[in-house]
């Protein structure tokens, strides 16, 4: 039988490089699949306890905390790092989404956007955190006193 040497690697090099395309074209699609998942089921869960101003945990929104500890998990896994992230970048996305959403519902409704960004993690009816809520209690205490 006749073999010719540069033949022979030329198909095998030709496959490999085929399926390497097809592989990577493929886990692209997972990782899309995985984020899209991600950030619709943390939606659900805020659009489910949308009454109590979203699913919380210690004070701070249940998607932005699963989001920075999926990042955080996928740094020290070799296995399944990428599917991690891809994790953690929906629940952001879902974080990120929501609070956008929130913000630019304050400003279309008549506010300013400095007041809608100072409500980011409140329902659209709390009042303003930190330094804007003291500054509030000290004008009302001024106008008591005067």
């Amino acid at each position: 039988m006749l073999s010719l040497p540069g033949l022979h690697s030329f198909g095998a090099r030709g496959l490999l490089r085929g399926a390497d395309r097809m592989l990577s074209r493929d886990l692209k699609s997972v990782r899309s699949a995985t984020v899209s998942f991600s950030a619709f089921t943390f939606g659900l869960l805020q659009g489910r306890f949308k009454s109590q101003g979203g699913l919380t945990l210690v004070g701070l929104p249940v998607d932005l905390l699963a989001g920075a500890a999926f990042h955080a998990f996928g740094m020290f896994s070799r296995n399944y790092g990428q599917h991690l992230h891809a994790l953690g970048d929906g629940a952001l996305a879902s974080f990120f989404t929501t609070t956008g959403y929130r913000v630019g519902e304050r400003w279309g409704a008549g506010g300013s956007l400095m007041r809608g960004l100072s409500g980011m993690f409140g329902d659209v009816g709390a009042e303003p955190a930190g330094g804007a809520s003291l500054a509030e209690q000290q004008l009302g205490r001024m106008v008591k006193a005067g």
